[in-house]
């Protein structure tokens, strides 16, 4: 029997190593697994979020391997584990050295990574080759969470960070392979990201010969997990309860660290305070069921917060969250050192926040060594956590949102820059405005998601000052509007009153009637009544401008020099027969619109001198640069563009290049800025298409192949520019071939 507070539900966290006889259900999976390790020394275990892949291998694995159930003539192991984190290398160094001397000093241990870094594999054998003469040890390594790996190596800006991530792949992919020494690799992996292992090379190779994909526990084996720990432990059982729970679990993602947690709750409820009460239907409804009993669990810890802590947690909680390209929920591991920039909040104050998501078997937050730094890793214990805490769901929904916003601000910024795009105005600006008084951002927070801050926010406020101004006018117009409405009133009761007072003439009739038609029966009809009248001039101007409107439309069907001057010869006869009518008359417009186009049709004459000139200006440089230049200048009419492309294909070297992930037909994180497009729209950061010309944002090694494996020795430049020559999508990954300036 074990002491009142002991409890043998682990909630969230994974099994340990020596929890093995808490670890019930896995016996078969565990045989599969020594099996596949009999084969092949190196395993992927794979499975969805919540599946037991860490505990399986913790409490299942490495226990078995302790028992002798793998190598007959020797039961002595180093057993090795880690997480990628936020330094792989050190992290991988730091517990190998670790299993060899526990009171290892940081500086040993950069000095180790030195060693592997110049020497590789072997510098890893000679640390341990002692102790397998010594005392005949087997060598294992756990990478638990590996897919933290994609992470540390995509999110970073700096092209080193992942540099160190295929290093490392490398070198355990390496360990396995050599045989003087038996070293044994098992990493764990959630399933949705087997497609990122792709920018490894070899990794893929690993997986397919060796991958065990966890199974989902049939509901014998789930009996055994929900009831084993407690019998073992003197608990009572109601089997009820367990048929409740199996049935639950078939309706829910996580089941197993619910389950764990679920069960971990019912047993406090019950011998919290020494009792040995029976777990029943009672229980589980006390703490909320299956589905809400991780939410009730986590809001009874933000209760016992103060009330300027909640909203400390909150910022907390939103900074080790975020939502992935695939629109994924998934934990952002933060330094502790990041926090207190982000929350403005003292290490104490913060530190106290934390341990309350932790203290009395919550473990809902986890905190970690950041390699050779005094800084620690702050990160949610399981992303169960995300999907089913109410509360941090849609906190996560609100910091994804106002991050979307401040994104579209950048990238208006962006384009106003760019001159593709005018200040925010409308709806689009009063959004943009709303947010920001909403939610008052910061350059620390903003830096998460975009660098611009200080751009994207001036011109937030470039935008207000000219929307108010407009405003400010609309309401001016708007109250001038309504004082001339009032005077039309009156003016029309006026109107009405004269009308009534003053009928109209027979001859104002007629006139009416020739304007009703403004055609020449009408106008002509007005003349034969009234050949002196009081309008028989303006109905005989409009009868006389009916040739200027034919030669009109004849010099717009020629469009030449020579039809125009022949329509403004004519507009000359016409004009004293017009009685200067034609200065205000849709003819005084066409007028204008013939003298503009002659204008135009004779520059387009002289254009052709600076499109020869600007052809010569490429040809003396003779480069491919100078040819996109011609070919995108906008002031010519290019009518060597062909030759310049033959140009670029004939001097130009083509090479290789990712250029970033697709999200919504665009790249946000761009390697290139599209610059120019023949005969079609496009913006700066969609994903290029062939034959456009792009201006480089960032300095990128240039690949000989399109796998970009093997470097030209060349690479692209910032602000110069570049021929796409053809696009290949992989998923979500964009690649590019380019023609460049050997």
């Amino acid at each position: 029997m074990s002491s009142p507070s002991f409890n043998p539900y682990v909630g969230l966290r994974p099994f340990r190593d020596d929890e093995n006889l808490l670890f019930f259900g896995r016996e078969e999976q565990t045989l599969e697994l020594l099996q596949r390790l009999h084969t092949n020394r190196f395993v992927a275990v794979v499975g969805s979020s919540g599946s037991g892949k860490s505990s399986l291998i913790r409490a299942g694995l490495t226990p078995s391997l302790k028992g002798g159930f793998l190598v007959e003539n020797s039961s002595q192991w180093l057993i090795a584990i880690m997480k990628p984190g936020q330094n792989p290398m050190y992290n991988l160094a730091e517990t190998i050295l670790h299993q060899i001397d526990p009171k290892i000093e940081s500086s040993q241990i950069i000095a180790f990574i030195k060693r592997i870094k110049k020497e590789g594999v072997s510098a890893i054998l000679d640390v341990i080759e002692p102790l397998r003469e010594n005392k005949n040890s087997n060598f294992f390594l756990l990478v638990d969470q590996f897919e933290e790996l994609f992470r540390f190596s995509l999110k970073q800006k700096q092209a080193s960070f992942k540099t160190e991530a295929i290093d490392f792949v490398n070198l355990i992919l390496k360990l396995s392979e050599q045989k003087s020494i038996p070293f044994y690799v098992v990493l764990t992996m959630r399933s949705d990201f087997i497609g990122d292992c792709a920018q490894f090379f070899g990794l893929p190779e690993a997986l397919n010969k060796s991958q065990y994909l966890v199974p989902r526990l049939n509901r014998l084996e789930l009996k055994k997990v929900i009831e084993g720990p407690a019998k073992l432990y003197g608990g009572k059982f109601n089997s009820a309860l367990t048929s409740q729970l199996i049935n639950d679990l078939g309706e829910v993602k996580d089941e197993l660290p619910l389950v764990q947690h679920a069960l971990m709750r019912m047993w406090n409820h019950k011998h919290g305070a020494g009792t040995n009460g029976e777990l029943n239907l009672e229980s589980y409804k006390q703490i909320g069921g299956i589905e809400n009993a991780l939410s009730m669990h986590a809001d009874e810890a933000l209760k016992e917060l103060k009330p300027d802590e909640l909203s400390l947690a909150k910022a907390l909680f939103q900074a080790l969250t975020t939502i992935d390209e695939n629109g994924r929920k998934i934990r952002r591991p933060a330094k502790l050192s990041d926090l207190k920039k982000l929350t403005n909040a003292s290490e104490e104050k913060l530190m106290g926040v934390i341990s309350n998501f932790i203290k009395n078997d919550r473990s809902f937050l986890v905190i970690d060594n950041i390699g050779d730094s005094d800084d620690k890793l702050i990160d949610i214990s399981h992303e169960s956590l995300i999907r089913h805490w109410k509360t941090l769901n849609s906190w996560v929904d609100e910091e994804s949102d106002a991050a979307l916003q401040y994104t579209r601000i950048c990238d208006a910024y962006t384009a106003h820059e760019e001159d593709r795009k005018d200040l925010l105005s409308g709806r689009e600006f009063e959004i943009a405005q709303e947010w920001f008084n909403k939610f008052k951002p910061n350059k620390i927070w903003a830096a998460r998601y975009n660098d611009n801050f200080d751009e994207a926010m001036k011109y937030l406020s470039d935008s207000a000052k000219v929307y108010n101004i407009k405003m400010r006018n609309a309401r001016r117009i708007k109250r001038i509007k309504k004082g001339s409405l009032y005077t039309l009133i009156a003016l029309a009761f006026i109107l009405l009153f004269s009308y009534f007072l003053y009928k109209p003439s027979i001859e104002q009739i007629d006139w009416s009637k020739a304007k009703s038609g403004n055609n020449v029966e009408s106008f002509t009809a007005y003349l034969e009544s009234h050949p002196k009248g009081e309008y028989s001039e303006v109905a005989q101007n409009f009868l006389d401008s009916i040739n200027l409107q034919q030669a009109w439309l004849v010099a717009e069907k020629d469009n030449t020099v020579k039809a125009y001057q022949k329509y403004l010869n004519v507009a000359a006869t016409e004009k004293d027969s017009l009685n200067n009518i034609l200065a205000y008359s849709k003819f005084a417009k066409d007028t204008l619109t013939a003298l503009s186009r002659i204008d135009s049709l004779k520059d387009e004459m002289e254009n052709s001198n600076l499109d020869h000139e600007a052809w010569q200006v490429a040809i003396s440089k003779d480069n491919v640069a100078s040819y996109l230049n011609y070919i995108k200048n906008d002031s010519i009419l290019g009518t060597h563009n062909e030759d310049a492309h033959n140009k670029i294909q004939e001097i130009g070297k083509s090479g290789f290049l990712y250029c970033g992930r697709v999200v919504n037909n665009r790249i946000p994180d761009p390697i290139f800025d599209i610059i120019y497009r023949k005969d079609s729209e496009y913006k700066a950061d969609e994903v290029p298409q062939a034959n456009d010309i792009v201006r480089a944002i960032k300095n990128r090694y240039i690949y000989r192949d399109q796998a970009v494996n093997s470097k030209s020795g060349n690479s692209v430049k910032m602000n110069q520019i570049y021929l796409i020559k053809s696009v290949n999508l992989q998923a979500n990954a964009v690649f590019v071939e380019i023609i460049y300036d050997p």
